[in-house]
């Protein structure tokens, strides 16, 4: 049997052909493989961390009043932070005396000032909730940006209620929330118990 010379240039010159169309369904035909796989979505470094998680996170979790602020600029000049007194009134979680010192980046030295986004700003002789991460001979520092302080009200009798409410329950269930600060330590207590 001899071979068919026409048959073999007609093979090898359909081959680039049929690489290139290879080639090409591959390109349409990958994406649209890629999209329908499921995938994880990639959490934001602001997100939300909500209550539970912060409460797990949390080495102290205090509610008192702010005492004092004082801001300085770091050992080499290039950022400003601000310790932060507070005069603790209840123990949510963890340990603490009865005063916890915390550090806040930004604040104000001389006629500088630096303010950080997504960070919670403080002030003298206000009562607030503050949800504290640190290590040993390092001071704490707010977890969760904003949401690591949570604003109180003093009543006539002196005692603190949440300024905002919680939802204890499922979302939606107008009864389910609470400005009840024993309502929170309760929650906060239960989640840290998971650590």
């Amino acid at each position: 049997m001899t071979a068919n010379p026409s048959a073999w240039r007609h093979r090898s010159e359909a081959a680039p052909l049929l690489g290139t169309a290879a080639a090409l369904v591959a390109v349409f035909l990958v994406p649209g493989d890629l999209a329908a796989q499921h995938r994880e979505p990639i959490q934001s470094p602001f997100a939300p961390l909500g209550i539970q998680r912060m409460s797990e996170l949390a080495t102290q979790v205090v509610a008192g009043t702010i005492e004092k602020m004082e801001s300085t600029w770091n050992h080499d000049h290039s950022r400003i932070y601000t310790r932060v007194t507070m005069r603790v009134e209840r123990v949510l979680s963890g340990q603490a005396g009865r005063q916890i010192v915390f550090r806040i980046p930004g604040g104000t030295v001389g006629d500088t000032t630096v303010m950080v986004s997504e960070m919670p700003h403080f002030r003298e002789g206000e009562d607030t909730v503050v949800f504290l991460r640190g290590s040993r001979g390092r001071l704490p520092s707010v977890l969760g940006g904003v949401e690591g302080k949570m604003p109180l009200a003093r009543a006539d009798d002196g005692s603190l209620s949440l300024l905002f409410p919680i939802q204890l329950a499922s979302e939606g269930d107008a009864s389910a929330a609470t400005h009840e600060l024993e309502d929170l330590e309760s929650l906060v207590r239960g989640h840290a118990l998971r650590r």
